[in-house]
């Protein structure tokens, strides 16, 4: 096999640049490799294009990520939308690793390269794909788009300079976690629309609105435990905000990973869901910022192959 390398030096303040220096002495001499080294934001795109111009039909080739859920989602994109299929595989080495958690990647580098040299065959899974009308936008997603709550907290959290200390120690979740209290009290409830398999919903005060691939958001919490990256659906969670101690009870159950579950929340599983915000909101997708804006969105699902043995 040929293993294309896209390395983002800077994912998880500098994690991903020491996780190549343990790796390299272990890949040299014994992988067929070529490496590219990011150099500004969504750089990686751009090597994801030229690899895939570069291998159009290779079928010995294999694209591996080191870097955080941001980088992977640009790759991942960056093929897609090149028309690639060429497989991927991921050594996670940013703040959150949600993606990792959810396919089942170590967080060990060395373990996490040997999922992938072990393996003999594409894993084919499900990703998310979506469509935004009002600014025209498609792309895929690996993990979930969330609106509302959690995009307030990650929008925060990315401009926090506590952030990098909190990586340092590798403490990132507690840096989502710590700006999480915070938006309770600053997010203001907005009505969602939504239409899921026929059926049409309003929700006059939605507060946390989730659209996800599988369990895990915000560096390991758990936004809904039956999501699943071999499943052909998009599971979707939606909380509304009530008086203050019923709210923080919610963001209490989202932080135990039981929000899906509890009689406060709305659970649905579907292959296509449509819904949008008559209000500007904050939107993340894979732990990137989409902004504060309206959102008119329609999400189903595709599939991609990854060339990495999950763990048990």
């Amino acid at each position: 096999m040929h293993y294309e390398i896209i390395l983002n030096p800077t994912a998880g303040n500098g994690k991903a640049k020491k996780t190549w220096n343990i790796l390299q002495p272990v890949i040299e001499g014994q992988l067929d490799y070529s490496l590219h080294q990011t150099d500004y934001a969504n750089h990686e795109a751009f090597f994801a294009k030229r690899i895939a111009k570069a291998h159009p039909h290779n079928s010995d080739t294999v694209v591996i990520v080191i870097g955080g859920d941001g980088t992977l989602h640009n790759v991942l994109n960056g093929l897609v939308k090149a028309g690639s299929t060429l497989p991927l595989s991921y050594i996670p080495a940013g703040t959150g690793n949600d993606f990792a958690r959810g396919y089942g990647i170590s967080l060990n580098p060395e373990k996490a390269l040997q999922q992938i040299v072990s393996t003999t065959k594409a894993h084919t899974i499900t990703i998310g794909h979506y469509t935004e009308s009002i600014k025209n936008e498609e792309g895929y997603f690996l993990n979930n788009i969330g609106i509302g709550f959690d995009a307030a907290i990650v929008s925060r959290t990315n401009s926090s300079k506590a952030k990098k200390s909190l990586n340092k120690l590798r403490l990132g979740n507690f840096s989502y976690l710590s700006k999480a209290f915070g938006v309770i009290y600053d997010q203001q409830p907005f009505q969602l629309t939504l239409q899921e398999q026929g059926h049409h919903y309003i929700f006059a005060n939605a507060f946390i609105v989730v659209a996800t691939n599988h369990p895990y958001i915000g560096g390991g919490f758990q936004i809904d435990r039956s999501a699943n990256v071999n499943d052909d659906a998009i599971s979707m969670v939606i909380a509304e905000r009530k008086n203050w101690l019923l709210t923080l009870w919610e963001v209490i159950q989202f932080g135990r990973g039981k929000l899906a579950e509890s009689r406060f929340a709305h659970h649905f599983h579907a292959k296509t869901l449509h819904y949008s915000t008559t209000s500007l909101e904050f939107g993340q997708i894979d732990g990137e910022n989409m902004g504060n804006r309206f959102y008119d969105l329609n999400v189903d699902t595709s599939h991609y192959q990854f060339w990495q043995e999950p763990l048990n």
